[in-house]
């Protein structure tokens, strides 16, 4: 029952609101947690909310248990919040639109993929979101760092490239950085991801037919796993890659509209950063 104009709002309807307001739009989740975990001052550059509504379309589908349109790969350059969109905050939000959903996420080590879902789990244990989403707990005997589970059913799994993950069964599969950029160039940790991500993720999946696989990473080098899954024949993918430079490769290529002098993010990347970077790493890294 809507208010009436004279009433006031309580805390409680201002809580109810919000948390509303959260469920429908991932990238004001991202706006409204993002001090829980997070303590520099964010830079709110346009890719941001652009990656979080695509998500969003991908964590509703899910919802709704909808057959896939195709898996997503997205590739950002380092520090431009990728993990903190992408697997810190995803699967949190994903439960508040479906307690049920089980979530698998890996890294190239255990430790990232520790701490992304130890993240996920601070969000959650934050006062802010306990006043939110009261209905949503962690399960007091199923509360590991890399393993947790709600009180509705849902499930949210950390795991590494090659490690074990025999059982487990997600409605979302999201890899963030399958390969360590130091180890790039080597072909046999190159054909350690893709393995895993061919062979042991793909029977991963609570149904083929509606589990996304979303890849989220920076390109490393030829052959990596960005490359691997492109090159799957009729292996439907949605590509979304925005380079630190426009140099006529972003995808969706209507996302160039949104550079500034040809940067992503002229801030965080701005061409006097990216020349040192240039500098550091060498030309043929500094692509990557």
């Amino acid at each position: 029952m809507q208010k009436q104009p004279d009433e006031i709002l309580t805390p409680a309807d201002v809580d109810a609101c919000v948390a509303e307001l959260c469920r429908q739009d991932f990238y004001f989740f991202i706006q409204e947690f993002w001090s829980e975990i997070i303590q520099e001052t964010p830079i709110w550059n346009w890719h941001i909310e652009f990656i979080a509504k695509k998500l969003q379309q991908y964590g509703t589908m899910v919802k709704a248990r909808e057959h896939k349109k195709s898996d997503l790969i997205i590739n950002v350059p380092p520090g431009t919040s990728k993990s903190t969109i992408c697997t810190f905050m995803f699967p949190v939000w994903c439960w508040t639109i479906d307690p049920s959903m089980r979530i698998l996420t890996a890294s190239y080590s255990a430790d990232l993929s520790m701490d992304h879902a130890v993240k996920s789990r601070d969000i959650i244990q934050s006062d802010k979101f306990k006043r939110f989403f009261p209905e949503l707990k962690i399960r007091i005997d199923q509360n590991n760092k890399s393993y947790y589970k709600n009180t509705s059913g849902g499930e949210r799994y950390a795991t590494s490239v090659g490690g074990t993950i025999t059982g487990k069964h997600a409605h979302i599969l999201i890899v963030d950085d399958p390969i360590n950029p130091k180890g790039a160039k080597s072909a046999a940790l190159l054909k350690e991801a893709n393995s895993f991500m061919d062979h042991t993720l793909s029977s991963r999946k609570v149904d083929k037919a509606v589990t996304p696989t979303i890849l989220i990473m920076q390109r490393l080098s030829e052959g990596d796993p960005t490359q691997n899954m492109l090159d799957k024949e009729g292996k439907a993918i949605e590509h979304i890659c925005l380079p630190s430079e426009d140099d006529g490769g972003v995808k969706p290529a209507e996302a160039a509209d949104n550079y500034v002098d040809g940067l992503l993010d002229p801030i965080r990347l701005s061409k006097k950063i990216l020349a040192e970077a240039k500098s550091d790493l060498g030309s043929y890294d500094f692509a990557g």
